[in-house]
């Protein structure tokens, strides 16, 4: 049990201090008075002590505390600066014993062993012994008193007599000072800073061969921001799916259906004043109703200037306008979905719209306000195997290429001052296919678009010839893709109109699925909040087939 009898003059001072006379009256009638003492010995009257000194305290504590009134002596005033050092103070020693005991933890065993056993440091001054409650038998550190004029510090011996002082802050005219005593040479602590120093040095020069890399980033690391967008969808009809590209719709029939669509997580990340990181990793389904993940971006970036700028990883390759503008959040675009020359490759779309490589762009010098900007690329190219097939394989050579010959894409964009929102360019895309058992294919493709973009208007217009013509034959093969779309903004309505034109040839050395896929589609964007969009649009579609098909999608996208 506790003896209440002991230590008086401490616990004395601390009820006076804290509680006032109200609570140190109550300590007394509790000495004197046997009920009480008996409630003391239970321990029932500790909750009565704990809420008087509570109340108290928060009664006295906190004017002085909160602020300085104007009627405040400078006495007052004085005393109300010192409580404040020394609580400062003391939550400085609580930091540097937390140091400490890490600093303790992450010795050799042996010298946390050699400290523990030392009997010197179980010893506790006689000065102060009458005023701890501890056990004689409990380890504790002894407490080196200042010295005149020094740091107080905490003091270890190890076996052979070597003492280790560990410095603490101490209050000097009212400021708090950071103690600076180095541990003696040959110390546990010095011994445990050398090899710490010597393990940090071995795992910055070799991490992979460190068995204790902690993944440790100076300074804490740059910070990743990460922003989602996600699409929910309602299909009706048989031209209403705005994933799946027309050429290959499944030939069961398609039924009306919801649509989970893209969970999409947009990730960046500011390495350096001049160096970035983007990705782009989406969660998704496709007509086999199995879940995926795909990369569709990762890139570093370095940009010096607005005249270069060098990014490597996957990209949206620049091909006309919309498929670096609008990426994979459904929520970006006005429509349900995109255009169907921009589909993605695993979609069905024919474009390589994604590329592996380098990629290269800036602002012409000396262009003024035309503002002239290029753009050059280099990558892998898309798979010889797979073009224009939805459930598949993936089209995109992320890691082996089929070919030593590299796609290259030329690009190129102005922006006049004079006319906001403008923007007109073109670019020329190469690659040579390998397919299986036939003739290697040159494929070229060239765009030309121009848009106008304000918050208002949207007016976009792109024109795409692809043109592949086996290796040793003189025929080409001419597939032209192309779109407009006109919106504009009333209050959180939005009404669009999009028409989209697809003609693929028959005998394409690199397209089975031959047809002709045209036709308009009209809808209305409601934002009923900034992050929140509903979409509704009607698809009416012109194939070979006598018959036209329709569709009609409803879809809700957001930003999280």
């Amino acid at each position: 049990m506790y003896n209440i009898h002991g230590s008086a003059r401490v616990r004395t001072d601390f009820l006076r201090m804290f509680g006032g006379d109200a609570l140190l009256s109550l300590w007394r009638r509790a000495l004197t008075n046997r009920r009480d003492l008996a409630e003391w010995r239970s321990g029932r009257i500790i909750p009565r002590i704990a809420a008087t000194a509570l109340i108290l305290a928060l009664s006295t504590a906190f004017p002085a505390w909160g602020q300085e009134t104007p009627n405040a002596t400078q006495d007052d005033r004085q005393e109300i600066r010192q409580l404040r050092s020394r609580v400062a103070g003391l939550e400085l020693q609580i930091n540097e014993l937390k140091a400490l005991i890490a600093k303790f933890v992450q010795m050799p065993e042996a010298s946390r062993a050699e400290l523990l056993s030392n009997p010197a440091n179980e010893q506790v001054p006689a000065e102060r012994a009458d005023s701890l409650d501890i056990s004689p038998t409990k380890p504790v550190i002894a407490l080196k008193t200042q010295a005149a004029g020094g740091p107080p510090g905490v003091k270890l011996q190890n076996s052979s007599g070597q003492a280790t002082e560990i410095p603490v802050a101490r209050e000097s005219n009212g400021q708090i000072e950071q103690a600076s005593v180095d541990p003696p040479k040959g110390s546990p602590i010095k011994l445990a800073k050398a090899q710490e120093a010597q393990a940090e040095e071995a795992l910055g020069a070799n991490p992979e061969k460190s068995p204790e890399h902690t993944m440790a980033i100076p300074g804490g690391g740059p910070t990743l921001k990460i922003r989602g967008f996600l699409d929910f969808n309602l299909g009706v009809g048989t031209d209403a799916n705005p994933l799946i590209y027309p050429l290959n719709i499944p030939a069961k029939p398609v039924h009306n259906t919801f649509q989970f669509g893209e969970f999409d997580l947009f990730m960046t990340s500011q390495l350096s004043d001049s160096i970035s990181f983007l990705s782009e990793v989406v969660f998704g389904a496709d007509a086999s109703n199995f879940w995926g993940i795909d990369i569709e971006r990762a890139q570093i970036t370095y940009k010096p200037n607005d005249y270069f700028q060098i990014s490597g990883g996957r990209f949206h390759t620049s091909i006309g306008y919309y498929n670096t503008a609008f990426h994979h959040g459904t929520w970006f675009q006005t429509a349900t979905g995109r255009p169907f020359m921009d589909f993605f490759e695993d979609s069905g779309g024919i474009l390589p719209v994604h590329s592996v490589g380098i990629t290269t762009t800036g602002l012409m010098p000396g262009t003024g306000k035309l503002n002239l900007h290029w753009i050059a690329e280099v990558g892998n190219g898309e798979s010889s195997s797979y073009i224009g097939q939805p459930i598949v394989n993936q089209p995109v050579q992320n890691f082996l290429s089929d070919k030593n010959h590299k796609a290259f894409n030329l690009a190129g964009y102005i922006k006049p001052d004079w006319v906001p929102g403008l923007q007109i360019g073109g670019s020329y895309y190469n690659d040579e296919m390998v397919p299986a058992g036939v003739p290697h294919v040159d494929q070229n493709i060239e765009s030309v678009y121009a848009v106008y973009i304000t918050p208002v208007w949207e007016f976009m217009n792109e024109f795409v010839e692809e043109r592949n013509k086996s290796v040793g034959q003189s025929k080409t093969f001419d597939t032209p893709l192309g779109y407009t779309q006109l919106s504009r903004k009333f209050g959180k309505y939005r009404p669009y109109f999009r028409y989209q034109y697809v003609k693929v040839p028959s005998g394409d050395p690199l397209y089975s699925a031959a047809g002709k896929y045209v036709g308009p589609s009209v809808g209305l964007r409601i934002d009923f909040t900034n992050y929140v969009a509903l979409k509704v649009q009607y698809n009416r579609l012109y194939t070979l087939d006598p018959l036209p098909k329709n569709g009609l999608d409803g879809q809700v996208s957001f930003t999280f």
